[in-house]
């Protein structure tokens, strides 16, 4: 069958994951809809594209898990088999980055520590052992006749994780691992979701995506009596239960926080382009979603991918290093790094301006309080020092805020996604400006960056802040109004000093601009097309990337290249880390 929605196949089945029950405020209803029945597919299909990289951070953890829980392999042979890997890890996907496989056996190492320790301290609470689960569970309810007011004829609920249960049956364990730490709440409906597969799901046998499942429901064995989650973050080897309960007790908490939550994805109308659209169905009949076929005039690459998102911040970064890119946008890998002053400082101000801009009715900040140290220390976290910077720069900003004499019948969005859709390349571009507003039927796009330098006059604006340039693309594609010339796009640059900053405008109206915002990001997007490698490329970057820890040239320029201060500059190096470089 073919719906309206632009996918085509069968509706009548509806598979819940736990993460369709977190709460996401930027995700599209049409996409959530129609992603929950995997018998839609998208109209005119899509086909398969292999990745070049391994592009699912706990994929290759997940098979060394395998081959220590079910294959019974001891850890340092799981370890030796990521240190020799050059490829897919034991043939399965595609190739992993080798700082993701030095990742991998970080990871391993802490996991098996904590999923060790747990058991014994369980073991001597009086619990029975818990052993691997070969086959994941899922709860799924008995295909009927006649469809639901949903559509659906059968619910099939699955679950993600490591999962353990006793030999008896009484006890199931999930293990569900975290990049940084441990996270010590999730939100009530997944967790709810999770209990309720736990407590009256099957084991299962896996198939493909599109595959029907049987008619029948989940069998009639007997219930465990206790279900726990635990929550272990790879980055630290921590480890936090999450959930601690009982059959009835899972199902009241299904009914109370899931099944609205689920309810309400199954069922919701409307789009909200964004991040969604990478992964939509539906993409090609979404008349939300601006195309802006040839933005920058880039080439399709070589070897065709799979639909993926570029942002101004994913360029820079790629450009930096396609390592860091890899590694920390696409794998979100994170060793708990703390962030530089200056990223600390500009992330409070942001913080702090985002919160004045969006509230209502609105008010422009010449008109309040500049928040004195104290107040910023409280709020931010930030030391002595970067709180007095802040507030110097928020005292600066009062001048400037766009805000200032607004009239009221204005528009004005803070931290407003902008999402275009480049058909040529398959491409989502994302885009989330400071602020956006109307001033007289104009549309302005403000951009605030705080430093301690001046700006550099040797280098345009466009080349120093890709975003900007990309806001003159977009606002010539009337990704915001239809009437470029109608627009302006600005840089408000916050210095601490009296009179220091500076506002800078930009005209996406003139052609000159054009042409040079279309250099800068076609200089930068096609290498990141293009790449298939991502290749670590060492710098000065290399001292605040979160993924240095498992990167063997940034580790091995970090120890070359001290900062004055750092740990690095104090001690001796202490050697590689025990996998690729």
């Amino acid at each position: 069958m073919q719906n309206s929605s632009g996918v085509s196949g069968h509706d009548w089945l509806i598979r819940a994951s736990p993460r369709m029950a977190r709460p996401d405020a930027a995700a599209c209803p049409t996409h959530q809809r129609t992603a929950m029945r995997p018998l839609l597919i998208a109209e005119p299909p899509v086909p398969f594209r292999p990745d070049p990289r391994e592009q699912f951070a706990f994929g290759p953890l997940f098979t060394a898990l395998d081959l220590w829980e079910h294959a019974n392999w001891p850890v340092e042979r799981v370890r030796e088999e990521l240190r020799s890997t050059r490829g897919p890890f034991r043939g399965w996907g595609a190739p992993v980055h080798p700082a993701h496989l030095a990742w991998t056996a970080h990871a391993l190492e802490r996991y098996v520590t904590a999923r060790t320790q747990e058991q014994a301290a369980a073991i001597k609470a009086g619990l029975p052992p818990t052993a691997p689960v070969e086959q994941p569970w899922t709860w799924r309810t008995r295909r009927t006749d006649t469809p639901d007011p949903r559509g659906a004829r059968q619910y099939e609920h699955t679950l993600w994780g490591r999962m353990y249960a006793s030999a008896d049956g009484t006890v199931r364990d999930l293990w569900l691992p975290s990049m940084g730490r441990a996270k010590t709440g999730r939100p009530d409906a997944e967790l709810a979701a999770v209990a309720q597969v736990m407590a009256h799901g099957a084991p299962t046998p896996r198939r493909k995506a599109r595959t029907e499942p049987p008619p029948t429901a989940t069998d009639d064995r007997p219930l465990p009596g206790l279900v726990r989650v635990f929550d272990f973050g790879c980055a630290d080897g921590s480890m936090v239960k999450l959930l601690s309960e009982g059959p009835t007790e899972a199902r009241q908490r299904f009914a109370d926080d899931a099944a609205p939550a689920f309810l309400a994805a199954a069922t919701g109308t409307g789009a909200r382009p964004g991040e969604s659209c990478v992964d939509c169905k539906a993409i090609a009949s979404c008349t939300d979603l601006k195309r802006a076929p040839q933005l920058w005039g880039g080439r399709p690459p070589a070897l065709v991918r799979q639909r993926r998102s570029v942002s101004a911040w994913d360029l820079r970064l790629h450009a930096e290093c396609p390592a860091q890119y890899h590694l920390v946008r696409r794998l979100h890998l994170n060793d708990l790094s703390t962030e530089d002053r200056g990223a600390q400082r500009g992330r409070a101000v942001d913080a702090w301006l985002n919160a004045q801009h969006d509230q209502r009715p609105v008010c422009g900040c010449r008109d309040r309080e500049v928040p004195d140290l104290a107040a910023i220390r409280a709020r931010t976290g930030l030391d002595d020092s970067s709180a007095h910077e802040a507030v110097g720069m928020l005292a600066e900003h009062r001048l400037l805020c766009p805000l200032n004499g607004l009239g009221a019948d204005e528009k004005v969005l803070a931290q407003h996604r902008v999402t275009a859709y480049l058909p040529e390349l398959d491409v989502v571009v994302l885009a989330v400006p400071d602020l956006v507003y109307t001033h007289r039927g104009r549309w302005i796009w403000r951009e605030t960056k705080t430093s301690t330098r001046p700006l550099w006059e040797r280098q345009s604006l466009l080349r120093t802040y890709p975003q900007l340039a990309l806001a003159v693309l977009l606002f010539h594609a009337g990704a915001l109004g239809d009437d470029p010339r109608r627009s302006w796009v600005e840089l408000e640059h916050l210095r601490e000093g009296h009179g220091e900053s500076r506002l800078e405008t930009i005209d996406p109206g003139r052609a000159e601009n054009v042409d040079e915002a279309r250099t800068v990001i076609a200089e930068l997007a096609q290498p990141l097309l293009d790449d298939t490698t991502y290749e670590p490329r060492a710098g000065r970057h290399c001292h605040g990337c979160q993924a240095r820890a498992w990167c063997r040239p940034g580790t091995a320029y970090v120890t070359d290249h001290p900062r004055p201060g750092s740990p690095e500059a104090q001690a001796p190096a202490q050697g590689g880390i025990p996998a690729h470089g």
